[in-house]
């Protein structure tokens, strides 16, 4: 059997970090720009997503960013951690793109990164990719998730027409870290607070 050939690394998009904001006690705002993100698109579907490269601690690459490069040159466990993000928000007319990241603390490689980005920081990553957006005939909607899921919910629900019928549950700690949506008329959410219980207990 012929060997198939190796699959072509993906190209990085490079963006910068152009201002951050935390939004809820668990939840930060990071929003990038810059150059590198002309003919950037993540305007069709509500699900749209990128995924950020992390260079593990300690590592670091050839400049200009080159995926097949790294792969070459360095062993397996020196290549990019990645970890896939909703887009919240793109502006194509300002080229920002707006991301959301649940922080707890230390926990975790991409909140602890975003509770401290910087302006002017550099952020590799790949995509958009996506598919998913919610019909506007159909007869109603479910929305459910918990904060991690709260970007993709948010920009459906904002989709959304006026007098559309849509169930949402969202589970978050509790009040203080409910987010409030750009929605029509008629369009709710059900908050869902945990309150120290573990994830998927509340009622």
């Amino acid at each position: 059997m012929a060997e198939q050939p190796a699959r072509k690394a993906p190209r990085a998009t490079e963006a910068l970090v152009v201002r951050t904001e935390r939004i809820t006690p668990h939840m930060v705002r990071v929003v990038l720009g810059g150059p590198g993100l002309d003919g950037f698109d993540a305007d069709t579907f509500t699900d749209h997503y990128v995924k950020l490269l992390f260079a593990p601690e300690g590592v670091s690459y050839p400049e200009p960013f080159d995926m097949e490069r790294i792969r070459a040159e360095h062993p397996r466990e020196q290549w990019p951690t990645t970890r896939t993000y909703t887009v919240r928000a793109w502006d194509p007319v300002h080229r920002e793109l707006t991301l959301d990241f649940v922080v707890h603390g230390d926990e975790g490689l991409a909140g602890p990164w975003a509770a401290r980005a910087q302006v002017g920081e550099t952020v590799r990553f790949l995509g958009p990719g996506g598919g998913y957006a919610p019909d506007p005939a159909a007869d109603w909607h479910l929305l459910v998730g918990d904060e991690s899921a709260l970007p993709a919910i948010g920009v459906a629900l904002e989709r959304l027409p006026a007098g559309a019928l849509v169930h949402a549950f969202i589970e978050v700690e509790d009040a203080s870290d409910e987010q409030k949506f750009a929605t029509e008329a008629g369009i709710e959410v059900t908050w869902l607070h945990r309150a120290g219980r573990p994830a998927g207990a509340a009622r």
